[in-house]
């Protein structure tokens, strides 16, 4: 891919992330906010080591930057609603804070790992590649733990 198109994966990323951002939102309101949470974290979980992971090409990577731009903007929105979900009203600040201190602390640290990771390789990204979609599944199944712990495992209950 060439330098040119590569500026170009950032701004298709964040645009479609509007509609991630959006959708799943209305969507967790029909379905569930933990059941959306599910689905849209595996999706991205699926595309990193489905579609990255293997890519080779403009367009994988393209598609990739679309479709990750729509499953990571429902995190970005769904996560604070999760919160508020579990919380006594009095208590939603708190947690909600709580939740971004923690997600801070794994953004701080992801960088210098993936750095390392790149650079041990030559520049090559695969484990990078790896580590993201294996602390992506770690995430996923903490989600589903949560719904679990919520209403059990019946699936025709809207968490």
């Amino acid at each position: 891919m060439s330098r040119r198109m590569a500026d170009y994966l950032i701004p298709i990323l964040n645009a479609v992330s509007i509609f991630g951002r959006t959708i799943p939102g209305y969507i967790a309101d029909k379905t569930g906010r933990f059941n959306t949470m599910i689905v849209t974290s595996f999706l991205s979980t699926v595309l990193v080591l489905a579609l990255w992971l293997p890519a080779r090409g403009n367009v994988p990577y393209i598609l990739f930057a679309a479709l990750y731009g729509f499953s990571s903007g429902a995190f970005v929105s769904l996560a604070p609603a999760l919160v508020a979900q579990i919380s006594d009203v009095r208590e939603i600040g708190v947690r909600t804070g709580a939740m971004f201190g923690a997600i801070s602390v794994a953004a701080l640290v992801g960088n210098p790992i993936g750095g390392t990771l790149v650079s041990n390789e030559g520049g090559s990204y695969l484990h990078l590649q790896i580590f993201c979609g294996i602390m992506m599944l770690g995430g996923s199944l903490v989600f589903v733990a949560s719904r679990w712990s919520l209403a059990g495992f019946k699936l025709d209950v809207r968490v």
